[in-house]
């Protein structure tokens, strides 16, 4: 009886051998995917600024925070945020530095200069960011992009909202 089941349990490892391998799946959902899933199924919405004069275009997975700042709007989800601020340009003001300036000073580095923009990166303690800054002779605006490093894959689509975003009234911004 033992040789039995010894010779039929060596026929049935046999068999399994030719049989192909299931794949193993990795189950565990991180912060990223979350988001990333999120962002699959988000909407566009549009914020008009009264304070800064702007229509802002957002995925519908942050949400936008009343500050009582004046000059400047903040959507965020956690520890993924999208900032918006506007510095007014007037005959006879000085500015002792740009916001492009200040970035750098703080460590970040220039990706690409136009004409009338400029585009950061950088590190502010432990989030990353990804900046605009718009000059349009008579106010500059600056667009930040904070996210910490396990979202840097949710953070491409609005790193490219941020990079394409032009102040012309008539533009209608929109998420890759």
């Amino acid at each position: 009886m033992k040789k039995i089941f010894l010779f039929l349990s060596i026929i049935l490892l046999i068999g399994c051998q030719n049989q192909p391998k299931l794949k193993s799946f990795n189950n565990v959902i991180t912060a990223d995917d979350s988001l990333n899933i999120e962002l699959s199924k988000a909407d566009i919405l549009t914020y008009h600024s009264d304070k800064l004069g702007l229509d802002i275009t957002y995925p519908s997975y942050l949400r936008h925070q009343f500050l009582e700042d004046e000059q400047m709007e903040v959507f965020l989800n956690d520890d993924l945020s999208l900032s918006f601020m506007e510095q007014r340009l007037y005959k006879g003001d000085d500015i002792f530095r740009t916001p492009g300036q200040q970035l750098m000073g703080m460590g970040a580095e220039l990706l690409e200069a136009g004409d009338d923009y400029s585009l950061h990166t950088g590190q502010d303690g432990d989030f990353e960011y990804y900046a605009k800054v718009i000059d349009d002779s008579t106010r500059i605006v600056t667009i930040i992009l904070r996210y910490l490093p396990d979202r840097a894959g949710a953070a491409e689509g609005l790193k490219q909202y941020v990079h394409d975003y032009v102040l012309n009234p008539n533009t209608k911004h929109s998420l890759p």
